[in-house]
C-alpha cells in the first residue's frame, strides 16, 4: 500500500530553518507526501520560499492565528495523507526517514503511530532524555519516547484525540508554553491506539539548552509549567508526579555540587514549576467535574 503522508508545519520567525527542512523533504528517498504549512508571521517571508519550492513540492499554504496548537488544528482540517506528521520548522529530515517509517507501518498493521528521538544532526541526542530501546508508548514512558516533530501517526487513529489543546504551547498566551502534542498523543493512545517507540527512528533538531541563561530559565518556566498541566489534567498518580518532581530537585542538587549554578537554577525552576502546573490542571479538572 502506497501510504501518503500530510506533513503539518506550523512556523513564525524563521526563515533559513524553514528552507533546510524544506530542502530535506526534496531530499527523501520516499516521495509520496504533502506539505501543509500554517504560515503565522505578518509578513510574507514564508510566501516567498513556498514559491520557491512549489515546483518540488506538494505544498497546502495556510494561516492561523499565533499559536503552535491552534496552527496545527487548522493543518489537520487540510490533511489529506493517511499518515500525519508535526515535523518543527526549525528540525530536518535525513534523507530515508519518510521511507523508513512508511516501511514500518506496511510491516506491522497493528501499529497506529510510531514515534521517534531527536538528535543535532552529529549523532548527539537532543532535547532532553530518550529510552533506549524500542518499546510501546505508553502514558508513563510517553515523556521520553515522543516530541512533535518525531511523531507519525495514521490519520485514522487521531479522530477521537480532539485535536491539540490551544492552551496549551508555545504562543498561547497562557503560562503552559509546552506539553500539547504529549497530550494530544495522551488522547490517541487513550482512545485505543497501538503506538511503538523506535529509537532507531531519529529526526534532527539543534539542542536548544547549550548554555544557561535567561532565554533558558524563561524555557525551563513555560515548558515545565505545561508539563504539570498536562499531568494534572491526565489524572497522573501523585507518587508519579513527585517522582518526576523530584528527579529534578535531585538534578538541582547534583549541579549545585558541581558548582554549575546555572543548571542547578534551571533545574529548581523546572521543579517548582512543574509542581505549579500540576495544581494548575488539578484546578482545571475540579472546576470541570
Amino acid at each position: 500500500m502506497n501510504l501518503k503522508f500530510s506533513l503539518v508545519v506550523a512556523t513564525l520567525g524563521r526563515s533559513d530553518e524553514i528552507v533546510r527542512l524544506f530542502d530535506s523533504f526534496v531530499a527523501q528517498t520516499y516521495q509520496n507526501f504533502e506539505v501543509i504549512v500554517i504560515d503565522q508571521n505578518d509578513d510574507d517571508r514564508v510566501v516567498r520560499i513556498v514559491a520557491a519550492f512549489s515546483d518540488r513540492l506538494d505544498i497546502k499554504y495556510l494561516r492561523s492565528e499565533k499559536g503552535l496548537s491552534r496552527a496545527r488544528n487548522v493543518g489537520l482540517k487540510h490533511v489529506g495523507g493517511e499518515l500525519v506528521a508535526f515535523p518543527d520548522d526549525d528540525c530536518w529530515y535525513a534523507p530515508h526517514v519518510l521511507e523508513y517509517v512508511v516501511t514500518r507501518f506496511q510491516a506491522d498493521a497493528s501499529v497506529a503511530g510510531l514515534t521517534g528521538c531527536s538528535e543535532d544532526g552529529s549523532g548527539k541526542l537532543s532535547q532532553g532524555r530518550w529510552a533506549q530501546h524500542m518499546t510501546t508508548v505508553t502514558r508513563f514512558n510517553v515523556w521520553t519516547c515522543a516530541t512533535s516533530y518525531t511523531i507519525f501517526l495514521l490519520a485514522d487513529s487521531i479522530a477521537d484525540a480532539q485535536g491539540f489543546d490551544e492552551s496549551l504551547g508555545v504562543g498561547s498566551g497562557t503560562k503552559w508554553g509546552a506539553g500539547e502534542e504529549v497530550n494530544f498523543l495522551l488522547g490517541v493512545i487513550g482512545a485505543g491506539a497501538h503506538v511503538v517507540y523506535d529509537p532507531a527512528l531519529r529526526i534532527y533538531h539543534p539542542e536548544p539548552l547549550l548554555e544557561m541563561n535567561e532565554k533558558s530559565f524563561r524555557r525551563a518556566r513555560l515548558y515545565n509549567r505545561g508539563f504539570g498541566r498536562v499531568l494534572g489534567t491526565n489524572d497522573y498518580p501523585v507518587h508519579y508526579v513527585l517522582y518526576l518532581i523530584g528527579r529534578s530537585v535531585a538534578g538541582c542538587g547534583v549541579a549545585a555540587l558541581k558548582l554549575d549554578f546555572g543548571r542547578a537554577r534551571y533545574y529548581w525552576i523546572a521543579s517548582s514549576q512543574r509542581l505549579l502546573g500540576w495544581l494548575d490542571g488539578r484546578a482545571a479538572m475540579q472546576r470541570v467535574g
